[in-house]
C-alpha cells in the first residue's frame, strides 16, 4: 500500500473559507439566520400564506431560499469540520453550538410548509402556475405528497427541537467513535500507526491478498471493541425513526424515503426484486474474477481487489484523467470538474480522525460545493473521485438554474449523475489505454455487483433491523451481524466464501444506515438506468439533453427529469438494460 507522499495527495486538504471565512463570521451568519427565521413566522403568519398573491409569495420563497441556504451551509460547515477532525474538542463544541440553532431554522421552513398545505388544494394549484413563481412550481406543487403526514405546528416545533440530541447526537457518537481508532500494522513496508481509514483500504483492495487478510483480521480486531457503542447509536436511531413514522402515520419504514425520492414503493420493489432476480450475473463475476487472480473460489477479502495488476495513480494522474472525461462529454462539464482541484475543493489526505467514506457536499447556492475522500493511489480512489465528481458537476449546474428550494433531487435521481461518471470514465479510458481500461473496467464489475446487488441486500437488511425493532427486538451486536451476514449472503450465494468475518462488518463500517435510512436503493436505481444511458451518450443531441437535466436539479419529478433523457420511469423493463451490460463487461473481460 502506498502512504499518501507517494500518491501526492499528501496536503490536499480542502480550503472552506469560501464557505466559511472564520468560526466567528459563520457564527455571526448563523445567528443573523436565526434572527431573520423569527422574523419570517412574523411577517407571514398562516392566514397571510391562505389570502397570499403570486407576487408576495415570490417574495416569500426568496426568503424562504435564503433561510434554507443558511441552514445548510451551516450543517455541512460543522460536518466538514467534524469529519476531517473528529478528535478535536473545539469541533465538537462547533457541533454542539450549530445543532442548537438549526431547530430554530427549521421551525420557519416548517410553517411555511404547514401554512401552505392549510390552503385548500385547489388554491394552491392556481398560485403554482403563476409565471411569478415560476421557478418554484415543482417545489411548491410537491408539498403536497408530504400532507397527510405532517403533523400540528406545535407537534413540528416539538420534533424539531429534539433533533440534535434525538438523532443529531448518535450520529456524530457513531462518526466519532470510528474516527478516532487507529493501530500499528505492517503492510511490508515496516510498522507504523494505520487510522481505520488506511486499513480498510487495505483489507478491501491491497495487492496482496496476505496484506488483505491481515488488514481484515486487525480491522475486526480494532472496530469489533466498539461493537456496543455502534449498534446502541444505531438501535437508539432506528427506536426513534419508528417512532416518529409512528406519530406520522407512515406504515413502512421506507416510506418516509419514497416520499423524498417521489418514488412509488411499488417502483422501488420492482427494483429490489430485479435485481435479486439477476444475482447470478453477480455471482458470475465472481467466478470469472477467481479465474484471473488463479483462486479457486473468492472469499469477500477478494471481493474489491484488482482483478488485473492495478497501477497505482498519482494524484495528478487522476486530476487529469477525471477533467478529461468531464470535458469530452461537454466542455461546461470539463470546467465545472475542474473548477474543484483549482479552488482547493477537495479533501483527500488520509489522516488519523478522518473516517472512511466519500461524499460531496454543496450546501447552497452562495456557495461552491466540495469533495471528500481518502485517496490511495488504488483505482477505487479513483472511481470514488469521479463519483463525487458527477454529483459535483450535477449541483454545480443545478445551482446556477434553480433556486435553494429546487436545486437539490432526490437520491434516486442524485445518484445518476454520479453513476454515469463512472461509466463514463472507463469507457473514456478503454478509448485512449486499452491495458489500464481493461483494469479499470474489472474494478467497475467489482462497484457494479456492489451497487447493483449488494446495495439490494442492504436495503434487505435495514428493513429486517426495523422489522426486529418495531418488535421490540433490541438491534444489539450480534443481531446485527447475523441480519448483514444474512443479507450478504444472498449476494455471495455459492461463489464466494466469507471465512474472515468481513460481511458482520457493514453495518458498524456504513455511515448510510445511520445518516440517511434506505439510502442504498438509490445506488441500484441510478446503476441500473445510467448502464442504460451510456451507449446513448455517444448520440448526436445527448450532450445538451445531459446538461438540461443536470441543470433541472430537483426542479420536477422523476418521471420528468428521465423524460428528458428519453426514459421512460413506467417501463418496467428499463432495469434490464444495466444487467445486459454487466454480462457484456464480464464477456469482454473473458
Amino acid at each position: 500500500m502506498t502512504t499518501t507522499a507517494e500518491t501526492g495527495a499528501e496536503g490536499v486538504r480542502w480550503d472552506m473559507s469560501p464557505l466559511a471565512p472564520g468560526e466567528e463570521a459563520m457564527k455571526d451568519r448563523l445567528e443573523g439566520a436565526v434572527a431573520d427565521a423569527s422574523a419570517f413566522v412574523e411577517r407571514w403568519p398562516a392566514d397571510a400564506v391562505a389570502t397570499i398573491e403570486p407576487a408576495r409569495l415570490a417574495t416569500l420563497l426568496g426568503e424562504l431560499a435564503a433561510l434554507r441556504a443558511a441552514r445548510k451551509e451551516g450543517e455541512d460547515w460543522a460536518m466538514m469540520l467534524t469529519w476531517t477532525d473528529s478528535e478535536n474538542p473545539a469541533v465538537l463544541d462547533v457541533q454542539a453550538w450549530v445543532n442548537d440553532r438549526l431547530p430554530l431554522l427549521d421551525e420557519a421552513l416548517r410553517h411555511f410548509e404547514l401554512a401552505w398545505l392549510s390552503v385548500p388544494e385547489e388554491r394552491t394549484e392556481a398560485l403554482a402556475q403563476d409565471d411569478a413563481v415560476d421557478g418554484e412550481r415543482h417545489y411548491l406543487d410537491s408539498l403536497r405528497r408530504f400532507g397527510p403526514f405532517m403533523l400540528s405546528p406545535a407537534e413540528e416545533r416539538v420534533l424539531s427541537a429534539r433533533d440534535a440530541s434525538a438523532t443529531a447526537a448518535w450520529k456524530s457518537l457513531r462518526d466519532r467513535t470510528l474516527g478516532a481508532l487507529a493501530t500499528t500494522f505492517d503492510d511490508g513496508t515496516g510498522e507504523r500507526e494505520w487510522p481505520l481509514s488506511d486499513l480498510e483500504a487495505a483489507r478491501r483492495a491491497h495487492p496482496d491478498r496476505d496484506v488483505r487478510l491481515r488488514a481484515q483480521l486487525a480491522t475486526n480486531e480494532l472496530v469489533e471493541p466498539v461493537f456496543p457503542v455502534l449498534a446502541h447509536c444505531y438501535d437508539s436511531l432506528v427506536a426513534d425513526r419508528l417512532a416518529v413514522d409512528r406519530l406520522r402515520g407512515h406504515d413502512d419504514p421506507m416510506e418516509a424515503t419514497n416520499l423524498v425520492n417521489e418514488i412509488d414503493g411499488r417502483v422501488v420493489e420492482g427494483l429490489l426484486s430485479a435485481a435479486e432476480a439477476h444475482a447470478a450475473v453477480g455471482q458470475r463475476w465472481f467466478r470469472a474474477k477467481s479465474k484471473l487472480l488463479g483462486l479457486e473460489k473468492l472469499d469477500v477479502i477478494d471481493f474489491q481487489a484488482s482483478a488485473l495488476d492495478a497501477p497505482l495513480l498519482s494524484w495528478d494522474d487522476a486530476h487529469r484523467l477525471v477533467v478529461d472525461m468531464f470535458a469530452g462529454l461537454t466542455p461546461r462539464l470539463g470546467t465545472e470538474a475542474e473548477a474543484f482541484f483549482a479552488g482547493r475543493r477537495i479533501d483527500a489526505e488520509p489522516r488519523r480522525g478522518k473516517p472512511n467514506a466519500a461524499f460531496c457536499l454543496w450546501p447552497s447556492t452562495r456557495v461552491p460545493g466540495f469533495v471528500f475522500l481518502n485517496w490511495h493511489g488504488q483505482l477505487r480512489d479513483l472511481l470514488a473521485l469521479v463519483h463525487e465528481l458527477g454529483h459535483g458537476t450535477h449541483f454545480g449546474l443545478a445551482t446556477q438554474a434553480q433556486s435553494d428550494n429546487s436545486f437539490m433531487p432526490g437520491l434516486t435521481v442524485a445518484e445518476i449523475p454520479s453513476t454515469f461518471a463512472e461509466l463514463r470514465l472507463v469507457d473514456h479510458v478503454l478509448a485512449t489505454d486499452e491495458d489500464l481500461g481493461r483494469v479499470l473496467l474489472t474494478r467497475e464489475l467489482d462497484q457494479a455487483v456492489g451497487v447493483g446487488f449488494l446495495a439490494t441486500a442492504f436495503v434487505r437488511f435495514e428493513q429486517r433491523a426495523y422489522a426486529l425493532r418495531a418488535e421490540g427486538q433490541a438491534l444489539n451486536p450480534e443481531r446485527l451481524c447475523e441480519i448483514t451476514e444474512t443479507a450478504a449472503g444472498t449476494v455471495w450465494g455459492d461463489a464466494m466464501t466469507d471465512k474472515y468475518g468481513n460481511s458482520r462488518l457493514f453495518w458498524a463500517s456504513m455511515p448510510h444506515f445511520v445518516h440517511e435510512r434506505f439510502y442504498t436503493y438509490a445506488y441500484t436505481f441510478a446503476f441500473l438506468l445510467a448502464a442504460g444511458l451510456l451507449a446513448r451518450s455517444h448520440h448526436p443531441g445527448f450532450p445538451e439533453r445531459y446538461e438540461r437535466f443536470l441543470a433541472a436539479g430537483g426542479n420536477a419529478s422523476p418521471e420528468e427529469l428521465m423524460a428528458i433523457l428519453e426514459v421512460d420511469l413506467r417501463d418496467p423493463e428499463i432495469w434490464n438494460d444495466g444487467f445486459s451490460v454487466m454480462d457484456g463487461w464480464i464477456d469482454r473481460i473473458g
